[in-house]
């Protein structure tokens, strides 16, 4: 039932204030996909996980492994059913031309005539990086042709339009990614001219979403002829009458697969007696990892700099995703207008970006992953210093990693809190030399923290990560660690 209310909500929420009232004009793969990854764990966590500590495995606590069933279980439904709401919801219009839309209250056409101005095309290209540490370069190539409309000014409101894609590694040379792309583009440029636009049983009038951004991109390379507020019409492979497959069966599906697998894991795990009869009493688990991690972000004790960071960085991040940033891999031109780091736009005035790059991230992944990095830091370095020595540390080193990054590198486009978080490991690696924590512990101290610099480093070196800036950031959080420790003269 939690699987199944979680799904309806979200539907509901999604055709109220997006679909129906238009309300929030957020992207359609934001529904689609970072909705379904997130919005589940909130039952997860309020309603099943307590319940899950009744049962556990010989050799460890199961809770855990059930969550993740339950997760996955709730993110299949919701991302079928976002689809599904979609093609289900969308009406068909048969028109014999274009001009014939204007009014109409349709997702769907049928266009008996199409006429395009095939003088005036254009294109536009994007590329993301995408794949476990940016492995992955995804080549995106939109072509538009004007509908041949009757419109004031020679201004066209209907474009006609066709995507291309690729993906190549991002691990080779420059060069090389340069000749795939020219022998992409050619080959897509070639397959458009060919294209039959005709052939197609019936298209889509796109909705706010990213694909329809990389069109209007394209549209806008023709300013003096395209319209205020374009409308792009995408065509669609195959019939209209089979455009939801099997989606609403797969939502019960999907349940039914993740239901099976949790029954059946269930079987390898042992019933605590004890814990049920205290749950039933009332009385709650001392020990909740979860609760620490929630309690991490309200600023407070010897964290109260560090839930202040995090707590900026999230509202950024979603700042971002609202205004129309790609949720999970931006491109460098978003990146810039939000305020990335890159030489060209820092060393010629924009100085401020070595701060408000630390702030930003390329993608969620990025983010989770430097709060993490940040969390286990921080636990060491802020109960160590005062709030105000606290801060120096963390965004004087991130400056000096985005000093380095621009020194380092010419073209590249660097977010993240990375030089910063790198800062407080070197501030980490400084207080050993002092005495700052017992003599019993550096060496367990240099024990975690030393394998995990490290091997980011290491990855930095063959994954073409910003290395510029982790060690930057590094090398000064040693220096203000070691400094501003000593300065303290009443230790």
């Amino acid at each position: 039932m939690i699987a199944f209310g979680t799904t309806i909500v979200a539907l509901i929420f999604r055709w109220v204030f997006t679909i129906h009232l238009n309300l929030f004009p957020i992207k359609e793969e934001v529904f689609n996909i970072l909705l379904p990854l997130i919005a589940p764990w909130i039952p997860i966590t309020i309603w099943l996980r307590p319940k899950l500590r009744i049962v556990a495995f010989k050799k460890g606590d199961a809770s855990m492994v059930f969550q993740i069933i339950a997760w996955c279980t709730m993110c299949a439904m919701m991302m079928v059913s976002n689809r599904y709401l979609e093609t289900s919801t969308g009406k068909l219009a048969e028109v014999t031309s274009i001009n014939q839309i204007e009014k109409l209250d349709a997702c769907y056409l049928k266009i008996e005539s199409i006429l395009l101005n095939r003088h005036f095309g254009s294109a536009h290209t994007e590329f993301r990086v995408s794949g476990k540490y940016s492995r992955r370069l995804n080549f995106n190539i939109y072509f538009v042709y004007p509908f041949a409309t009757n419109t004031p000014e020679g201004k066209f409101k209907y474009w006609y339009g066709v995507r291309f894609t690729k993906q190549i590694s991002n691990t080779i040379e420059p060069e090389e990614k340069e000749r795939e792309y020219r022998k992409f583009f050619e080959r897509s440029a070639k397959e458009f001219e060919l294209y039959n636009f005709s052939e197609p049983s019936y298209f889509e009038i796109l909705g706010h979403s990213y694909h329809r951004d990389g069109f209007i991109h394209a549209v806008q390379r023709r300013e003096k002829l395209a319209d205020s507020n374009p409308v792009i019409i995408e065509p669609r492979e195959g019939l209209y009458s089979e455009r939801n497959k099997k989606k609403f069966e797969w939502i019960f599906g999907s349940f039914g697969i993740g239901f099976g697998i949790f029954l059946f894991i269930l079987r390898f795990a042992k019933y605590q007696r004890s814990e049920h009869r205290r749950q039933r009493k009332g009385i709650t688990s001392k020990s909740d990892e979860l609760d620490d991690i929630l309690k991490f972000l309200i600023p407070k004790d010897e964290h109260y700099i560090t839930s202040i960071i995090i707590n900026l960085n999230l509202v950024v991040f979603v700042c971002m995703v609202i205004s129309g940033v790609h949720f999970a891999s931006p491109n460098s031109t978003e990146l810039l207008e939000w305020g990335a780091n890159r030489r060209a736009e820092t060393s010629h005035g924009d100085w401020w970006r070595l701060v408000s790059s630390m702030f930003l991230h390329g993608g969620f992944m990025h983010l989770f992953l430097n709060i993490f990095g940040l969390v286990i830091a921080a636990k060491f370095v802020e109960p160590v210093y005062s709030r105000v020595k606290y801060l120096i540390i963390y965004l004087a080193s991130g400056v000096c990693g985005s000093l380095a990054s621009i020194y380092w590198y010419e073209n590249a486009v660097s977010v993240g809190a990375s030089g910063a978080i790198f800062g407080l490991y070197g501030a980490i690696l400084g207080l050993t030399l002092t005495n700052a924590f017992p003599k019993d512990d550096k060496k367990d101290i240099l024990m975690f923290i030393g394998p995990y610099v490290g091997i980011s480093l290491l990855f930095g070196l063959t994954e073409g990560i910003d290395n510029a800036a982790h060690i930057g950031g590094l090398l000064s959080g040693v220096v203000l660690g070691i400094t501003l420790y000593l300065m303290d003269k009443k230790r």
